[in-house]
């Protein structure tokens, strides 16, 4: 669909995403049928890095922009990082969620992000600044991003994960929960006392 998209809206980028961006604005519900909107700018924004990380913004909203977000991180993940920290920041959940959501080392059915795997630490400094979102949907994101991240450093997940284990409340407890479920199967032993699993054996 986002083929057919190109072969009927203006040949020039910047006019086809501004036409894609008007009709973002008038969709008032969210859901997976709009994900034609991000897989265009993927396709073919590219070259226009400008207008198309604004449009990304804005159809995100309608259907998350995580997967169409990598190609522009792969290309210049410095510059697409500091957008992901101001993104985390929005005031509007969706985009907050595109900002752990998008740079997750691991994310299914996506590109891989090799530079995370190897060093996540831009990735964190995004992730605390949502690990107490007001939204479950923002907070689940951060949590599958930290069990992404534990499963190529471990150390780092630990480290963090136990500064966060401070915030006693039953939110963060979920956040670490389900942060820690792959090193928790592994039975990694300092995960299983973040859990509050006992070594005692009468």
């Amino acid at each position: 669909i986002a083929i057919c998209l190109h072969e009927v809206l203006p040949p020039k980028y910047p006019e086809a995403i501004n036409i894609i961006k008007a009709v973002a604005k008038d969709i008032d519900f969210y859901g997976f049928e709009y994900m034609i909107f991000p897989d265009f700018i993927e396709l073919y924004g590219m070259k226009h890095w400008n207008e198309s990380i604004k449009a990304l913004e804005s159809v995100t909203t309608l259907a998350s922009g995580e997967f169409a977000v990598r190609p522009f991180i792969l290309e210049d993940p410095d510059r697409m990082m500091k957008v992901m920290l101001k993104w985390a920041k929005s005031k509007n959940h969706h985009v907050r969620r595109l900002a752990s959501e998008g740079c997750r080392p691991r994310l299914p059915w996506a590109q891989a992000l090799p530079i995370f795997k190897q060093d996540p630490r831009i990735v964190i400094e995004v992730l605390e600044l949502l690990r107490e979102d007001n939204e479950l949907y923002v907070r689940r994101s951060v949590a599958n991003n930290l069990n992404d991240i534990s499963k190529d450093n471990p150390d780092m997940v630990l480290k963090l994960l136990k500064k966060w284990s401070k915030i006693k409340t039953a939110e963060m407890k979920w956040q670490i929960k389900h942060s820690l479920r792959t090193l928790e199967k592994l039975g990694e032993p300092r995960a299983l006392a973040l859990l509050g699993y006992s070594y005692d054996v009468d």
